[in-house]
């Protein structure tokens, strides 16, 4: 190997999450041995453009778009940009043992059977995945990312009138999953990862380095007296899905919770999911799976715009 191309420099990797309340861009540096956050940024979204974990206006994104490509100097490399996890539905369907890209082409004819709109009116995702059920001999499982193509093309046009390039489109939860997971843990069983947010909480049901199964619950966490927090509805919700994926998925053995999200150090959180679940549960964030060292300050919140930024390295 030349000393040139041993000490060459790597472009950057960007992630822009699209949150109700805020922006959130984050750009590393470095490779899988040593990355560290080149830029981290947070900007007010205006509050009309996402309503509920979904795009209801995507131009009233653009004032806060222009802000933060202003208050980074510009968009200056290829950003991966998350849509609401509303605006985005995900399978594990079964397949015919085929090449990606022949799979595609099968999915278009049962399509419709799995989602609420016609193939040519969607923009697709597929990629295979691990499956805890057993499938037919000669079959495989796939997970089915589909979002309505006129939401994909109003966020395309979005970023090119705010200048920005972009590397890849993805839903929040799974860039949110995969910097969780970090690039090389695997469970050999089953588990479910939680992100408590407050409006917006996402459950993943995870086997192995999949995710298999994605919810999205719009769960408000108010405040009681003396500042306390009331997570009886995301508990509630947290055992409505493992009893789902218990009957879903007989043959796997849920093991143990990962929780991230804004309340993951909120005091009583974890005994009370570990009390009503009898589940173990572990605290995820996304820098420390990554080897990037936790910011100081503003480090909650992070997972997606991490996630995306990561999405080349995993």
């Amino acid at each position: 190997m030349a000393a040139s191309a041993l000490f060459k420099k790597t472009q950057n990797k960007a992630g822009l999450a699209l949150h109700e309340d805020d922006l959130r861009y984050i750009e590393l540096e470095g490779n899988l041995s040593r990355l560290r956050v080149a830029k981290k940024v947070s900007v007010p979204s205006g509050g009309k453009g996402i309503r509920k974990n979904s795009l209801a206006d995507a131009g009233d994104l653009l004032a806060a778009l222009q802000a933060l490509g202003a208050s980074i100097g510009g968009f200056k490399v290829p950003v991966a940009l998350s849509i609401p996890s509303r605006d985005i539905l995900i399978r594990v369907i079964e397949l015919p043992e085929l090449e990606m890209n022949d799979a595609r082409e099968a999915l278009q004819w049962d399509f419709e059977k799995y989602f609420p709109y016609a193939f040519s009116d969607a923009a697709v995702d597929i990629s295979k995945v691990e499956n805890p059920l057993k499938g037919e001999p000669g079959m495989m499982s796939v997970l089915v990312a589909a979002c309505r193509l006129r939401t994909v093309e109003s966020v395309m046009r979005l970023a090119a009138t705010a200048g920005m390039q972009l590397a890849t489109i993805e839903p929040e939860n799974v860039a949110m999953f995969r910097a969780a997971l970090g690039p090389t843990l695997s469970f050999p069983g089953g588990y479910l990862a939680v992100f408590a947010e407050n409006g917006v909480s996402q459950l993943i049901l995870g086997y192995k380095d999949n995710g298999v199964l994605y919810r999205t619950s719009l769960i408000d966490i108010n405040t009681v007296e003396e500042e306390q927090k009331d997570f009886t509805a995301l508990v509630r919700e947290i055992g409505n899905t493992l009893t789902f994926a218990r009957n879903q998925y007989k043959e796997l053995q849920v093991e143990h919770i990962m929780l991230g999200g804004h309340f993951v150090g909120e005091a009583g959180l974890k005994d009370v999911i570990e009390e009503t679940t009898g589940l173990k549960v572990l605290a995820a964030d996304p820098w420390s799976p990554w080897g990037i060292p936790v910011p100081s300050d503003d480090a909650l919140g992070w997972e997606t715009a991490v996630g995306l930024a990561v999405r080349e390295l995993s």
